[in-house]
């Protein structure tokens, strides 16, 4: 069981002293972000492949810091001496199903790269034609010192088509070297659509490396000391001793799974930063209702219980 977003009360930010709510509008630059070893892989993996190369999926469950990750991304771009043109096609109402959405076709991704870098260009009509303008306008760009990386945001809901397509934006060259970085961010369907056993994308997959966002579990205390040290608060004076092992254990879920033919039930954390925030707000906001000094482990119980 998750929560649903909510916002430190009056209420509480002065029974805790805490002027601003660590949770809401927190993220004002890169010093904001909080830092773990896997999130550090993940955001060089990021960096990499947008300065030097290459094709990425960052795979993360909902809430884990995907956005996180493109925001702190597109701050550091703009710190490099060199030009990193970023191109982001417009993927809301997104979907892989004509009935749920409009898919994101490969026409599009060729129209948003000659919008970016020739926005006074008009794209031409067919497909083969915009392709070719699109390789045209990259190369010149490139020439000229410049780098691009695309990236796709929700690429869990691309079509089949459309991810084959990236091998061929993916081998877009000017000689021996390579004209498009692709970045592909998703939720954890994204990996199985890029899973070694579909035959349908094994040229896209032996090209793309994938990384995922895993949760939190053996930071969460660090986590939270950095959320509440960036409002200029001590997390000591709001959680207790036992509410962080207490927020680990709420944050879990029984999946099932196959293996061998049999089904196996197992444990799956939960422990992400949204997940984490809204948590904890609940059970703050419930320790003002009852005049507790502290967030205790069984307020975070009845936090998640609804009590």
């Amino acid at each position: 069981m998750l929560l649903r977003h909510q916002r430190l009360t009056q209420e509480a930010r002065q029974h805790f002293r805490i002027v601003k709510d660590p949770f809401v509008n927190e993220m004002g630059g890169t010093d904001d972000v909080f830092v773990s070893d896997d999130i550090r892989y993940v955001r060089a993996s990021v960096r990499q492949t947008s300065q030097h190369g290459g094709m990425l999926a960052v795979v993360g469950e909902s809430g884990s810091g995907k956005s996180t990750i493109r925001k702190d991304l597109l701050a550091w771009v703009d710190t490099l001496p060199e030009s990193v043109t970023v191109i982001e096609p417009y993927v809301v109402g997104m979907s892989a199903s004509s009935k749920a959405g409009r898919p994101l076709l490969a026409g599009d991704i060729t129209g948003a790269v000659i919008r970016a870098l020739a926005p006074s260009v008009a794209p031409r009509a067919s497909h083969e034609r915009r392709t070719e303008q699109m390789h045209s306008i990259l190369r010149e760009s490139a020439r000229v010192g410049n780098k691009h990386v695309l990236i796709i945001e929700e690429a869990h809901d691309l079509a089949v088509p459309t991810l084959k397509s990236l091998k061929r934006f993916y081998e877009l060259e000017d000689g021996f070297k390579k004209l498009l970085s692709i970045l592909l961010i998703g939720q954890p369907e994204l990996g199985r659509k890029l899973s070694e056993k579909n035959p349908e994308v094994r040229e896209v997959v032996q090209r793309c490396e994938l990384v995922t966002l895993p949760p939190l579990d053996n930071n969460v205390p660090e986590y939270l000391a950095h959320k509440f040290k960036r409002v200029g608060a001590d997390v000591s004076k709001v959680l207790a001793p036992d509410a962080v092992d207490a927020i680990r254990a709420v944050l879990r879920r029984t999946v099932n799974e196959t293996h061998a033919g049999k089904k196996q039930a197992g444990m799956q954390s939960l422990c992400y930063p949204l997940a984490i925030n809204n948590l904890v707000t609940c059970a703050m906001n419930k320790a003002v209702q009852i005049g507790a000094p502290l967030v205790t482990g069984a307020l975070v119980q009845a936090a998640i219980q609804g009590d």
